[in-house]
């Protein structure tokens, strides 16, 4: 069996760990001085996407520059206790070509109950902030 030769430098570092460099964690903790869930303390913690109004300007995890909501929305889901209302809100930054986003409760599937999370763009749960304006 040949071995394969990558004829391009790998993104990834020696040891395979890239979290660091994909994060860069280290350096948002060295900029604010604590770990990056609690850099927001001063802020209002948001648990729940009906507590945002369109215009709100929030943190969204280890982001750096504060986003604004834009939109409110549902759609029914099926759990297994049967069908729930999710709740969403859409938000982007006000540079050019941002991106939007979509934030959503998280719901137990189970139990078909809000978790008390947020999803950002239906991935993991990310910690949200709104920004004192």
């Amino acid at each position: 069996m040949s071995k394969t030769v990558m004829t391009t430098a790998s993104p990834s570092p020696s040891d395979g760990d890239t979290t660091d460099k994909r994060t860069d964690r280290g350096e948002l903790q060295r900029h604010f001085g604590c770990d990056i869930g609690e850099r927001d303390a001063d802020h209002e913690r948001i648990t729940d996407v009906r507590d945002l109004d369109v215009g709100d300007e929030i943190r969204v995890g280890d982001r750096v520059k504060p986003i604004v909501v834009d939109d409110h929305g549902t759609r029914s889901i099926q759990t297994f206790q049967g069908e729930r209302t999710q709740h969403a809100v859409e938000a982007s930054g006000e540079w050019e070509n941002a991106v939007s986003v979509l934030l959503v409760n998280r719901i137990d599937m189970g139990t078909g109950e809000r978790r008390g999370e947020i999803s950002v763009d239906l991935g993991a749960p990310e910690p949200v902030w709104r920004v004192d304006e």
